[in-house]
């Protein structure tokens, strides 16, 4: 499989870049596209006195990649960091995160969940990948690619071996024709075997898109498809194979991950989803004549100078997810609503479309920010099965639900001492009539000696319907329908930042009401295994806490430098009001102690070792039968945290090329393995040797 994703990346991109050199040429005849335009249109004189006296010589191949995201209400083009960066490449592959915040599995792209409140992303409507956001890329956060000459990118992660080891493969390109139009794709491709039994991942997701960005018209389009399949083991049998190998009955001092027996086999997940998204603009406005003075010459200029911009946006999305689970030998599961089925399906339909108006900002100094209008008409289809018992696969029901809503957005990005954005939106009309939104965030700047002070201040109010699998869900072992309240949630929230200290300050409270969320009784051993402890079957429901939770969080960014040693740390002390409701681990920590250097000139080396550490807490447990973590009730609940994960790594970077290597888990058997678990029973894997490159391809 590997070698044909590499043969499909490399042949397109091959083949198009012998088409776009061609182009190119035929480009540079008639450079400055937008002066091109104006001719045709009588504005300036004779066709090529406009040419662009910026243009790169020809001798060599501009590398200038520039990257943007597209706002998916009000399509606003919004430029983001390249996907090129140097600094810690070594946790880009990273399930737990850059800075190991999050909990998972064990198994690379298994579904996680940020141990840190206040990084976790709003639920969306399809619950089920929430989880696995580590793969899936929403029309939101997809990132388009403007390059002067056509670029390609292959990156590849590899640990383990044939039989347990995990890879990735991701394939990019992007050329664009002229300085307006630009076409790429993406491909991502993860397999992780697992070294755990019956825990692998298999994902893919492929991605292709184009724009055109003219004067007046511009518009942007993205279609993506995923395929992921995840085998559920359900934890380890017994966790005394990690914590107390020697209690055994083959009296091992260690065991190896796949001699420990697993609570399920021969069970899935798998989603299917294919999302497409257009947006956009048509804009009024007027030309502005400059000038542009060469040594023997005088070129006027015309630049289009945008008034105002009417945007369209529309996303279609279709999402559907099976649990099959054909071995089910432990009675994993207290109910058994589909006895005679052992497949799980259920199928989600978006349309979202969006109308409005934008007022330019900047046009006119009168005018110092932009203001935004929109309507949306939102339709969601669910589909479940819809009856208990039976014989044979049941009959699914389809609800639906419609809404229209209205919004408004003030912006202001050009000021020098303040920026803000604020947004409104309310529902109408529909299914969530009465919900709404208020949020916003603003930036200051101060100058104080020769030091700039930077403050961010956000926040939000939200009144909104949970999700619609709260509400209503069936399935082979879980069922409810629930009549649930609008969650009210406020948060407010700043950042203090001293970039001359290396400093950034964040600290942030949130109240909710009605807080919504999955809780259950974790599987715990048979009765054959642990006589001493009741026998305790996975039970899932979705349950809403009807009084006010509070949840208190501040973290502190603090990075130190002397010479070619660095010593960066993020530190994060959390305070949730209800354990029993919302469990946080109090402290959660990340430091990063390494060396950075250049080598002849050429070759940039980063040396070092970091550590991610967390406090005890029942951490939630997770549901195979959802793919969602939930919260332990009950007497068995178990903790997890108080153990330091260490990994030590070379990282290099070489012109065109990064790449590392890593020796994951340094710490496994020199210190106490007790508590070596980010997930109840889930052990994290052993000690293990990483490697991963990054090549980018110019022309």
């Amino acid at each position: 499989m590997r070698k044909i994703l590499f043969g499909i990346i490399m042949t397109l991109g091959i083949g198009y870049n012998l088409y776009a050199q061609q182009s190119i040429h035929r480009i540079d005849d008639n450079v400055g596209g937008s002066i091109t335009t104006l001719n045709q249109q009588g504005l300036v004189g004779e066709r090529g006195t406009g040419r662009d006296s910026t243009v790169v010589d020809r001798g060599g191949v501009p590398r200038d990649v520039r990257m943007f995201c597209i706002d998916p209400t009000i399509g606003t083009i919004i430029p983001v960091a390249t996907d090129t960066a140097i600094h810690n490449f070594q946790n880009l592959h990273f399930t737990d995160g850059m800075n190991g915040e999050y909990s998972h599995l064990g198994n690379m792209g298994s579904p996680r969940l940020s141990r840190i409140f206040f990084n976790r992303k709003n639920e969306g409507q399809f619950i089920f990948t929430d989880a696995l956001d580590f793969f899936i890329t929403t029309p939101a956060e997809f990132h388009f690619t403007d390059t002067k000459s056509p670029w390609s990118n292959i990156s590849y992660y590899r640990a383990g071996n044939k039989v347990n080891g995990e890879e990735r493969f991701k394939g990019r390109f992007g050329a664009n024709s002229g300085k307006r139009t630009g076409i790429g794709f993406n491909i991502d491709y993860l397999y992780g075997r697992g070294l755990y039994n019956h825990q692998s991942t298999a994902y893919f997701d492929g991605s292709l898109y184009g724009y055109h960005h003219a004067d007046r018209y511009g518009v942007n389009l993205l279609y993506s498809y995923d395929k992921l399949r995840l085998a559920e083991n359900g934890g380890i049998a017994d966790d005394r194979y990690v914590t107390n190998p020697e209690a055994m009955a083959q009296g091992k001092k260690t065991y190896r991950p796949a001699d420990m027996p697993t609570n399920l086999d021969r069970t899935w997940n798998e989603n299917l989803l294919h999302t497409a998204f257009l947006a956009q603009d048509y804009s009024l406005g007027y030309y502005k004549a400059r000038t542009d003075s060469l040594p023997d010459t005088t070129i006027v200029h015309y630049d289009f100078v945008a008034v105002s911009k009417a945007f369209h946006t529309l996303e279609a999305s279709t999402k559907s997810r099976r649990f099959i689970d054909y071995a089910n030998t432990r009675n994993y599961y207290t109910n058994n609503y589909l006895p005679y089925d052992s497949i799980d399906a259920t199928n989600y339909l978006h349309l979202r479309n969006t109308v409005g108006l934008t007022l330019i900002e900047g046009f006119n100094r009168w005018v110092p920010f932009g203001v935004s209008a929109y309507a949306t008409y939102e339709y969601l289809q669910f589909s479940l099965p819809d009856s208990i018992g039976g014989v044979g696969r049941d009959h699914t029901h389809t609800y639906k639900e419609n809404n229209l809503l209205v919004g408004g957005r003030l912006k202001r990005t050009m000021g020098k001492a303040l920026r803000f954005d604020a947004m409104a939106e309310t529902v109408l009309a529909g299914t969530d009539l009465g919900a709404f939104c208020i949020k916003g965030d603003a930036d200051f700047k101060f100058c104080i000696g020769n030091d700039t002070l930077r403050l961010r201040a956000e926040g939000y109010i939200r009144n909104e319907n949970p999700s619609f699998y709260y509400r209503h869900y069936h399935s082979q072992h879980y069922w409810w329908d629930n009549s649930l309240n609008k969650e009210f949630r406020t948060r407010f929230g700043g950042s203090l930042i001293i970039d001359h200290w290396r400093t950034r300050l964040y600290a942030g409270i949130e109240n909710i009401k009605n807080y919504t969320y999955l809780a259950g009784t974790p599987y715990m051993y048979p009765e054959d295994i642990y006589s001493t402890i009741p026998q305790s079957l996975s039970s899932v429901v979705a349950r809403q806490y009807n009084k006010n939770l509070q949840v208190v969080s501040t973290t502190l960014y603090q990075d130190f430098k002397l010479g070619i040693l660095h010593w960066d740390n993020e530190a994060t002390l959390q305070y949730s009001s209800n354990e029993e409701v919302l469990p946080l681990p109090l402290i959660n920590l990340y430091s990063n102690l390494y060396l950075q250097f250049t080598y002849a000139h050429v070759l940039r080396i980063q040396l070092g070792g970091d550590i991610r550490w967390f406090s005890r807490y029942y951490a939630p447990d997770y549901a195979p039968a959802l793919e969602q973590y939930f919260v332990q009730e009950g007497e068995q609940r178990t903790e997890v945290g108080g153990y330091p994960f260490i990994n030590a790594y070379a990282n290099f970077h070489l012109k065109q090329v990064r790449f590392y290597v890593m020796y994951h888990h340094v710490t496994q058997n020199t210190l106490r393995q007790t508590d070596s678990f980010l997930v109840p029973h889930y052990p994290i894997n052993p000690r293990l040797f990483k490697l991963g490159f990054s090549w980018n391809f110019w022309d």
